[in-house]
């Protein structure tokens, strides 16, 4: 291969560097066997994040016990909200530099992890916490207490991924940072086991989403896509099963994994966010008309995928296999066009919407909110670098309409 022909192929010119959590502890029981022990080695004095909903399946307070034998003290907030809006972040905050505490551990789904690695934030960084809040620059100046992360959905990834999503106003931000991987994460299947059956579709949906989107990231590369390929087999494979009887454990420890697998591949700079249309528009969407995030990015999945097709035929193809289907004697084409309705078959059998009129949402705001996602919202994504395919006014609304409508294939 020439230089200029080696220099044109994207994902071979560039450099891969990537950094991660420190320590990652994965299984059945990993969080009585290890809690205590892992997080007495960052101090005695704990702040313990976590929610009413999780707090009330008696999940957090499971933790604060098992570090309280350790001789540990423990003080637990549990007024995060579902979804991690400014105000909410903020109070947490104040929780945290009241108590002065020498770790953060959080012990929930996306928003409780989003919001314990901004805690401990704060901790070291002072003033308003929001300063710290950029997509495009890492704002944290000093670095943070240590974290330990415990997920109790399988879906955002987020003990695992240098990022902190916070919605402000009617959309949704983030900080990203190296500083915000997690000193330790323990991931332990029989944390989700209580999960309910919406909140596990949802949670499905959004880590399917991370590791399919990236796949069709512009300079996805051979260490991502191992793990998204991994990932996205197991999501297949035991989504149905987790949502239609949540003590199955088998289940239950596939989602983790493949949860955690997309925590990690999100992480990787050249995938960037993830950085596709796909949560460019569910970020977006989701706080605006009140769609849960999973739920979100589960419902345009199959239309973005639809969307950049014809820019990315045979990466869509390849995830036929791992999907589970008889793709034998196809072209890439009716392959990659397998995989985009068997999402909509899982949706539909996790009994999700499969458009945004199921949702509600007013017909006369599409217009307005696709010209917001290609004159502004895609550039805060880097979709002009990521994306396969490139947005403009017309193909914008175009998909905005059909997902509006729900018109598939």
């Amino acid at each position: 291969m020439s230089l200029k022909a080696f220099e044109q192929n994207l994902p071979l010119a560039r450099i891969s560097e990537y950094q991660g959590a420190k320590k990652v502890i994965f299984g059945v029981g990993a969080v009585e066997d290890r809690v205590g022990t892992e997080v007495k080695r960052f101090g005695k004095k704990v702040g313990l994040i976590t929610d009413k909903g999780v707090r009330k399946a008696g999940l957090a307070d499971k933790v604060a016990d098992l570090l309280k034998k350790e001789g540990l003290t423990v003080d637990v907030y549990d007024e995060i909200a579902a979804e991690p809006t400014s105000d909410s972040l903020k109070k947490a905050v104040n929780f945290g530099r009241e108590g002065n505490y020498d770790v953060i551990v959080g012990v929930g789904g996306g928003a409780v992890m989003d919001t314990a690695k901004m805690v401990a934030v704060g901790l070291t960084n002072p003033g308003d916490i929001m300063t710290y809040v950029n997509p495009s620059q890492d704002m944290i100046q000093v670095p943070p207490k240590p974290k330990i992360l415990i997920p109790t959905t399988s879906g955002t990834g987020s003990e695992v991924s240098p990022y902190s999503v916070i919605i402000e106003g009617m959309y949704k931000t983030w900080a990203a940072s190296p500083s915000l991987y997690a000193e330790v994460a323990i991931v332990d299947p029989l944390m989700v086991m209580t999960c309910p059956p919406k909140q596990t579709a949802g949670s499905a949906m959004d880590a399917l989403s991370h590791n399919i989107e990236a796949l069709i990231s512009t300079y996805s590369n051979p260490i991502s896509d191992s793990q998204a390929l991994e990932a996205t087999r197991l999501i297949f494979t035991y989504a149905r099963r987790a949502y239609h009887d949540g003590k199955d454990l088998e289940a239950r420890w596939g989602m983790a994994c493949a949860a955690m697998l997309g925590g990690i591949v999100i992480g990787y700079p050249w995938i960037g966010g993830p950085a596709i249309l796909g949560h460019c528009i569910a970020e977006a969407a989701g706080p605006r008309w009140n769609i849960p995030h999973g739920a979100a990015c589960g419902l345009v999945l199959p239309y973005i995928l639809e969307f950049n097709l014809p820019a990315c035929v045979e990466k869509i193809a390849r995830i036929a296999h791992v999907a589970g289907l008889d793709v034998y004697g196809l072209s890439p084409r009716e392959a990659a066009n397998a995989v985009i309705c068997e999402i909509v078959n899982l949706l539909r059998d996790m009994e999700l919407p499969i458009s945004l009129k199921e949702w509600g949402v007013p017909k006369k705001e599409i217009q307005e909110f696709a010209e917001y996602i290609v004159n502004e919202r895609q550039y805060i994504y880097g979709l002009p670098t990521f994306n396969p395919r490139k947005l403009t006014k017309e193909n914008t609304l175009a998909l905005m309409e059909r997902i509006y409508e729900g018109i598939i294939g």
